[in-house]
């Protein structure tokens, strides 16, 4: 059986799950002990082993128990790293309302509860988003409560909760992409009040976020399956699709990708017979959850069509890449070369030079066939 059979099996496996279809799927038949093993891979380079491990205890499938054994270990995992996170999001949000900090919830902590199981949509961390003058305030009353902060992002500073949840607190939805970024810095613009000081985005500017964070992802090389779940739970579980952020959509420039990823969407997990671009769905098949680095590699090699320029760029970051780790060159631009020479020692004492010689030689090894079927793909999405 080809690898095109296992991304199948997983494709089949999630859209029972998301339909809720059991006991009647046609795909349990092809679930052997044989090919359980190299779908159960993909599905945990995808983060959703849990999802195939409950599906096999549904539909009664016998397969050997070592293999059995380790799924239901990742279903475990899930459904605890769940518990920690809702535990901590629910008490962030009522340590937020105390201290009357406006805040909202991003992402996954919005549209987990419209999938058949809350646990089935699993998260690294939790993002919210806070005022940018409120943000000094917000992690120290999180300080107060046991966050310990851990670092400070281009749009985000890092704490970790008592129970050892990650939790990001957004100051910007910024993305450091001029188009996206063109619409992301509106975001209060566009919100609702909720209850007390808790804010949600309007249906529109929701729509627009889940997209443009996907775009996001796809251009640093893959946004995986799972963020083609969220676009079918959003469109089939709470109604709202592209159609409802056109405007948006259209002035980041990413409509075309939107339209693009819901025919995806409704082709996997739906059937329907759409036309759709297997190119497509294989680099974010291939990509796994946070993109791979071939497929990064290739979508910068797509836009320069060289080796040799790509290792330079990467050596010699852009002004606006620079600043997010050094704020200082926003106000002193001029000192770009100096902070250049910084970043390379830094990069010396942490032992990357090993890192980045393996990136080049990627960076060589990668066919030009790879690379203009990377720039097809950026021009079929127009990104």
């Amino acid at each position: 059986m080809g690898k095109n059979n296992f991304q199948q099996i997983l494709i089949a496996i999630l859209s029972d799950t998301l339909n809720c279809r059991v006991e009647n799927s046609a795909i349990k038949e092809q679930i052997t002990n044989e090919n359980i093993l190299p779908v159960c891979k993909l599905a945990q380079k995808h983060n959703l082993a849990h999802i195939v491990s409950n599906f096999i205890y549904v539909n009664k499938i016998q397969i050997d128990d070592k293999i059995k054994a380790k799924l239901q270990h990742e279903e475990f995992i899930s459904v605890f790293k769940y518990e920690q996170i809702n535990y901590a999001t629910n008490e962030i949000c009522n340590i937020f309302q105390k201290e009357n900090i406006a805040h909202i919830k991003l992402k996954g902590s919005v549209i987990r509860k419209y999938y058949p199981s809350e646990n089935m949509r699993t998260s690294c961390d939790i993002d919210i988003l806070i005022k940018p003058e409120d943000i000094d305030r917000a992690v120290e009353v999180l300080k107060i409560n046991g966050y310990s902060y851990i670092k400070k992002g281009y749009h985000d500073i890092l704490l970790c909760s008592p129970n050892s949840v990650n939790v990001e607190l957004h100051f910007n939805l910024l993305e450091n992409n001029v188009n996206l970024d063109t619409v992301l810095r509106d975001a209060w613009q566009n919100t609702q009040l909720l209850n007390g000081c808790q804010y949600e985005f309007t249906n529109e500017f929701f729509v627009f976020h889940m997209f443009a964070h996907m775009a996001y992802h796809f251009l640093n090389g893959g946004c995986g399956v799972r963020s083609l779940m969220d676009i079918w739970v959003m469109e089939h579980k709470m109604g709202l699709t592209y159609s409802c952020a056109v405007n948006l959509l259209k002035k980041a420039g990413i409509y075309k990708f939107a339209v693009e990823m819901t025919n995806i969407a409704n082709f996997c997990f739906d059937g329907k017979k759409i036309k759709i671009s297997n190119e497509v769905l294989r680099f974010i098949i291939n990509g796994g959850i946070y993109g791979s680095r071939i497929n990064n590699i290739a979508v910068h090699k797509s836009k320069i069509n060289s080796t040799f320029v790509y290792v330079i760029k990467r050596l010699f970051l852009p002004c606006n890449l620079m600043e997010i780790t050094y704020p200082i060159l926003k106000k002193a631009p001029y000192l770009l070369p100096f902070y250049w020479i910084i970043r390379w020692i830094k990069g010396i004492k942490k032992g990357k030079t090993k890192k980045l010689s393996s990136e080049i030689e990627c960076a060589k090894k990668i066919s030009k066939e790879t690379v203009n079927e990377t720039k097809k793909i950026r021009s079929r999405l127009g990104l």
